[in-house]
């Protein structure tokens, strides 16, 4: 029994051979020696360089790709630092820490022109909200004192990022300020009380900007001073 079983099986495997052959025969072709069958020719690249297919970019697509250059980021040594605003680059290839701190220092300056103005709409636009509310309880208390304080900023300077941080899309950079500054307090008739008029006084003090990456808005909120 096990003989004639396996001689059925050779059968078998035998007729099934034949229906692969003639089915590979139809699909190849009956070609024969060195010569490729029609089937490969279609696939096989001749031995001739193609050329790459081109995309074009539009000015808009190719500013999104390409990161600008940023000098600032040249001096900096902090490996931390330097990891940072390389993912953020990620999310917004177009900033740079360079034009960040030009920014900066403008916002610095509006700021503190609009506090000593009591120009409370352009202060909401530039800080947090509970930055504002901080600011306008100092403008309150200082609207009903009799004496006022004067400040004049004689000059400043976004000397450095010293810290900088990316949470989800929310970056945030703590920026060091260097200002001369004259500052004073006058009584109701301007004579001054404290101060001296001609003394400029050099200032160091660190703010807080923060940014969605992702927003469409460009600006800096000031959430720390």
């Amino acid at each position: 029994m096990s003989d004639g079983s396996n001689y059925a099986d050779l059968i078998i495997l035998a007729l099934i051979a034949g229906f692969i052959l003639l089915r590979l025969r139809s699909v190849l072709g009956d070609k024969v020696g060195n010569d490729n069958p029609s089937y490969f020719n279609k696939v096989v690249p001749s031995k001739a360089p193609q050329a790459e297919p081109i995309v074009q970019l539009d000015e808009k697509s190719t500013k999104l790709r390409v990161r600008e250059e940023d000098p600032y980021m040249t001096t900096v040594s902090d490996k931390d630092l330097l990891a940072t605003v390389d993912a953020i680059k990620d999310k917004d290839p177009q900033f740079t820490a360079t034009a960040f701190l030009q920014g900066a220092k403008m916002a610095y300056e509006m700021v503190f022109d609009a506090f000593d103005k009591g120009d409370r709409k352009t202060l909401a636009m530039l800080l947090s909200d509970d930055l504002m509310k901080t600011f306008s309880k100092e403008l309150d208390e200082r609207e009903k004192s009799a004496h006022k304080s004067e400040t004049t900023l004689v000059s400043v300077k976004a000397k450095d990022i010293t810290e900088a941080s990316l949470k989800g899309s929310v970056a945030s950079f703590k920026v060091l300020f260097e200002s001369e500054q004259i500052s004073v307090v006058r009584d109701s008739d301007g004579k001054i009380t404290e101060g001296d008029a001609s003394k400029v006084d050099l200032i160091v003090e660190d703010w807080v900007f923060e940014r969605n990456t992702t927003s469409k808005n460009p600006n800096w909120k000031i959430i720390e001073t």
